[in-house]
Parts: C-alpha cells; sequence; structure tokens
C-alpha cells in the first residue's frame, strides 16, 4: 500500500487547489437595443461575436464555464520485447505489470467564445493531471503527466454521451537507465550473464530521460445524473517517450482504463441544454481561416540519438509541401512530398571503423561500412489527414519512402550477406526485433498553429511503425 500514498495526496491537492483557481465571471444584463436592426459592423470578427453573444448567452452564463472531473486508473503496461532473446521486462517475470493510479481534471465547456468547439458537436478543452505507479519500483517506479485534452462527443443523448479524447502533453519518470543500471556496468550493457545463453535484466531498457512526451488516445462515455453530476468512464492508450532525443528510448506503452465522477458547479444555458449541440455557427461568419483549398510548405530540425553506447547527437530535418482539401470545418485531407535528413546514418558501424574514424556507431541495425551522407537522405510521398481546431490542427500522416538509400542495408544480418535489391514495396515484419528496421512505410504525429494568416509553427513526431525516430520543430507557410 506504500505506493499508494503519494499519488493520492497528490490528487487531493490538485482536486481542492483546482476549484479555487478557476473563476467564474458572470457577464452583467445586456441592454436592450432600440432599433429593430442592427447596426452594420465590417470586420467579420465583430460580427461574429455579436452573433455569438445574441444567440448562445445570457446573463446567467459565465465567460467560460468549467467541468471537474476526478477518476481513478488501472490497467497495464506493455511488455518491451525490443532486445532479442529477452522473455522478461525490466527483469520482471510478469509480461504485464499492472499500473495504478488517478486523474484530475477541469475542462472548458463551449459557451459562444470558443466557437470553434461548437463546430466538434460542443466539444470541450480539458487539462488534467495524471500519476501512475507502473507496477514494480526497482526498475519502473512511477510516472505524472499534465497533459492537455479534447473531448469530442460522437453521440448525445439524454443519458449517456459517447466520444473520443486524444491528448497531448510531457511525461515525467522516476525511473531511468541511467539511475537503475548499477555503475558498473553503465555504457556497457542492458544485460549481464547468469550460466549459459541465459540473461538477466539489470536496468530499465526502455526510458533514457526524465521529461518525455506524453500521448494519448481514448473513447469516453458519460452518465449524466442529477444537478450537473456526470459519472465518467474512458478506456485508451497512453504512450511515454523523448523521440529519441535521449537513448535508451524504447518508450512506455500502457493501456488503461479510467472511473470517476465530473460536475459542473455553473449551468447557465450549457446546463440547460447540457446535452443537446448547440445550432451551428452560419460558414459564413468565420476568422478567416476556414479556406477549403490550401498549400503548405513547412522546414523543421532538431537532434536524435540512435544508441546509448554512442553517447552522441545527431542533426536531423524535415521539409514538406503539402496541399489539402478541406470539406469539413473539423477536417481537412492532403497529400504531401517529404524529405527527411538524419545525419545518423553518416556513421560508421563499429566493426569497420579505423582508429581515424570519430563518426561510430555500436547500433547493429544498419549495415554501414562507411561514412557516406547520401544515406542520410530519403524522399517520401504522404496522405496527411487533420483534425481542424479553429487555428490548431492535429493530423496523422501515413507515407511511402520512394527514394530510401538504407533500405537494402536493413537488418543488418541481411544487409551483411548481401543480395538485398528492395523495390519501393517490400515485404518485412517491423515488429520481429532480430530483424529491426525502418521498412518502407513511415509515419508523423503533426501538431500545428497558424499564427498570422500565412505564418505557422509546427511540432512533429516521426516513427515507423509506432518506432519514434525523432521529434522536429519548425515555421511554415501556408497559402
Amino acid at each position: 500500500m506504500r505506493r499508494f500514498h503519494y499519488i493520492i495526496i497528490l490528487l487531493l491537492l490538485s482536486a481542492f487547489a483546482m476549484p479555487l483557481t478557476a473563476q467564474h465571471v458572470v457577464h452583467d444584463r445586456p441592454t436592450p437595443t432600440r432599433s429593430k436592426r442592427s447596426p452594420k459592423v465590417k470586420h467579420p470578427q465583430k460580427r461574429n461575436a455579436d452573433y455569438v453573444k445574441n444567440n448562445h448567452r445570457d446573463e446567467t452564463t459565465p465567460k467560460v464555464q468549467m467541468h471537474y472531473r476526478i477518476s481513478g486508473i488501472t490497467g497495464w503496461l506493455n511488455r518491451d520485447d525490443k532486445i532479442a532473446g529477452t522473455k522478461t521486462m525490466y527483469g520482471l517475470t510478469m509480461d504485464r505489470p499492472v499500473t495504478l493510479g488517478g486523474s484530475v481534471a477541469v475542462e472548458f465547456l463551449p459557451t459562444g467564445r470558443l466557437r470553434s468547439l461548437q463546430q466538434w458537436n460542443n466539444a470541450s478543452i480539458g487539462l488534467a493531471f495524471s500519476a501512475f505507479d507502473l507496477g514494480q519500483d526497482q526498475y519502473l517506479g512511477q510516472a505524472f503527466a499534465p497533459h492537455a485534452y479534447l473531448n469530442i462527443p460522437l453521440y448525445r443523448s439524454k443519458h449517456f454521451v459517447f466520444g473520443l479524447r486524444p491528448g497531448i502533453g510531457i511525461g515525467f519518470v522516476t525511473k531511468t537507465y541511467a539511475n537503475t543500471v548499477p555503475e558498473e556496468y553503465k555504457w556497457e550493457a542492458y544485460q549481464i550473464s547468469t550460466g549459459g545463453s541465459k540473461k538477466q535484466q539489470i536496468a530499465n531498457i526502455s526510458m533514457g530521460s526524465i521529461a518525455n512526451a506524453f500521448l494519448m488516445g481514448a473513447v469516453y462515455m458519460d452518465f449524466p445524473i442529477k444537478k450537473g453530476w456526470d459519472i465518467t468512464f474512458n478506456a485508451g492508450w497512453q504512450h511515454l517517450s523523448n523521440g529519441s532525443v535521449m537513448t535508451p528510448n524504447a518508450g512506455y506503452n500502457m493501456f488503461n482504463a479510467e472511473v470517476g465522477v465530473a460536475y459542473t458547479p455553473s449551468l447557465g444555458i450549457y446546463g440547460m441544454h447540457r446535452h443537446e449541440p448547440y445550432s451551428e455557427v452560419p460558414h459564413h461568419l468565420n476568422d478567416g481561416v476556414d479556406k477549403p483549398w490550401a498549400i503548405e510548405i513547412l522546414a523543421g530540425g532538431g537532434v536524435r540519438s540512435v544508441y546509448y553506447k554512442d553517447r552522441r547527437w545527431y542533426g536531423i530535418a524535415t521539409v514538406s509541401v503539402s496541399a489539402y482539401w478541406k470539406p469539413l470545418s473539423i477536417f481537412r485531407i492532403g497529400i504531401g512530398a517529404d524529405a527527411f535528413y538524419d545525419g545518423a546514418y553518416s556513421a560508421v558501424y563499429k566493426d569497420f571503423a579505423d582508429g581515424s574514424t570519430k563518426n561510430v556507431t555500436h547500433f547493429g541495425k544498419t549495415y554501414l561500412t562507411e561514412s557516406n551522407q547520401v544515406n542520410c537522405f530519403r524522399l517520401g510521398v504522404s496522405l496527411q489527414p487533420e483534425m481542424v481546431l479553429g487555428r490548431f490542427s492535429f493530423g496523422y500522416h501515413i507515407g511511402i519512402y520512394m527514394i530510401d538509400p538504407v533500405k537494402n542495408l536493413e537488418p543488418f544480418e541481411e544487409a551483411a550477406k548481401g543480395g538485398l535489391n528492395r523495390g519501393i514495396i517490400y515485404k518485412y515484419d517491423p515488429t520481429k526485433a532480430s530483424t529491426y528496421q525502418d521498412g518502407w512505410c513511415y509515419q508523423r504525429v503533426q501538431l500545428k498553429y497558424l499564427a498570422t494568416d500565412h505564418l505557422l509553427v509546427h511540432l512533429g513526431l516521426k516513427l515507423h511503425i509506432m518506432k519514434a525516430e525523432y521529434i522536429d520543430a519548425g515555421i511554415g507557410v501556408r497559402f
């Protein structure tokens, strides 16, 4: 029971602190106008604000309405088989360590000011703090994740709401490779021999840093009862990793369920129609970002680490040109051409390095016999569906490499035998550790914000079947 104490104390403090900091400001009663016709307003944003005020607010409606939620969490941490032959996880005999924890959250409900949310069937924005005990103190410890999320209702009735809950934030862990491996084995091995070919895990092989990216995706169900109270349930996936900024970085994949209660202290107009969507703001009253077609050019960069023994970082870069069609106010889809640079492929594997070679890697994934910058460049085409929320967009892009110099250099053992001559699409197993390779399919998770009418900033994560390659950030233009 000792491991629950810090979670319970933390959640209680957060639950008490949240209502004290949330301020509900009530609007004064609007002064009635004498004229039956509203004056002509030239500015579209002002006209839209007047529409929202006259149709979605009254004197009892707060500027921002809050919805509080507290819940308990249980589930499991998915087993990591990244090292071939490893039958245990972090030195554990259990296949899936049981996770326990809790979460507190505050949600901001659409009351007219957040008109973009109304286009999502009255979606709400939430801020949450989740705490997890990962089931084993020596190697796993605990994780904490402050994050933002969206509640996107798909179905509403008087007694039931069903929807999606994607989220993103920062995750902190208490156990990493650095503070779990014995000092005599640091930078040398994940495992030690215990006789014959048997290996014993001696360190946390999945986390290389205390601070990590936190991603989540879940389905939720709300069961409204009386006077603003709901019983809530959600189940889904949570991921923690640093995008290979520091290694080792297999990351955590958790599958958890939450059960809790939620409360809306100030109902107003939202409470009167709690589970009925507002009438949508007319399409012609927009803020200038609701265009049916758009062209985007993005450029980003960053650094990545490949292997914990190398103890070095490589530069990475991405450039993409995309065309988007927006059939709905909340969704757009595009096609794009992507160019990637990953400096890690300029390294030479240790067995082929001589005394003068400085750029050496110990990672036996790619058969790199010489330092060649050509191996660092890859080109691809991608399908780019994105969800849109005002000036924010969130996408999961799926692409195919058209030019890939390293496809015949992976996996290491097969490439060493020679004879690989692959086309654009070929057969491979991305889940098998002994034949680990990137393959022909890549994915990109993208978060964008349109800062001006044409300038945007973005944050992206590049993956190969849920194995992170790198995180990049940069700027772009939209036409």
